[in-house]
């Protein structure tokens, strides 16, 4: 079955989760803050993350940015876990690469129908090739010069 880290502040959010996803089969290991998850998710065998939106130190979008910028998860499937509706959080979660958005309170079978569908999708095909493009983005992103112009992609095309 897969691991799934349930990432949150509070301990009786990370109970709840841990009961509800047990009970569907998954593995289940926990971290109450962004720094102990990196040292779960650097250790190996975490197929997927839930992350609290609003944690002490580093947030849960901040953590996903982070894991989205490397390789080594730039491919890891996130879901974020928030009682927080606004959207422009919601889409700073997207923007930072959260395959998910689940907001508080939400029934059982919405959570495991949408985690197992992250988890279903990370291996198909077309996953692999958003990852691998992804991944070259990520690389060209540090070395990326001014944008292209018309003068200079005619060049381009003479010297391929």
């Amino acid at each position: 079955m897969p691991t799934v880290l349930i990432v949150d502040d509070d301990a009786d959010h990370r109970e709840l989760l841990t009961l509800a996803l047990r009970r569907c089969g998954h593995d289940v290991v926990e971290a109450a803050d962004a720094r102990s998850a990196q040292r779960r998710i650097d250790g190996g065998g975490v197929d997927a993350v839930l992350l609290d939106v609003r944690m002490p130190g580093e947030s849960g979008i901040e953590l996903c940015r982070r894991l989205r910028d490397d390789p080594a998860t730039a491919t890891l499937p996130i879901m974020l876990v928030s009682a927080d509706v606004n959207d422009q959080r919601i889409a700073a979660a997207r923007i930072a690469g959260a395959d998910d958005y689940l907001t508080k309170p939400f029934h059982r079978s919405e959570l495991t129908a949408r985690l197992d569908n992250m988890l279903l999708r990370r291996d198909t095909p077309a996953a692999r090739s958003a990852a691998a493009a992804n991944a070259a983005m990520l690389a060209a992103r540090g070395v990326l010069g001014p944008p292209v112009t018309a003068a200079t992609a005619a060049r381009s095309r003479r010297i391929a």
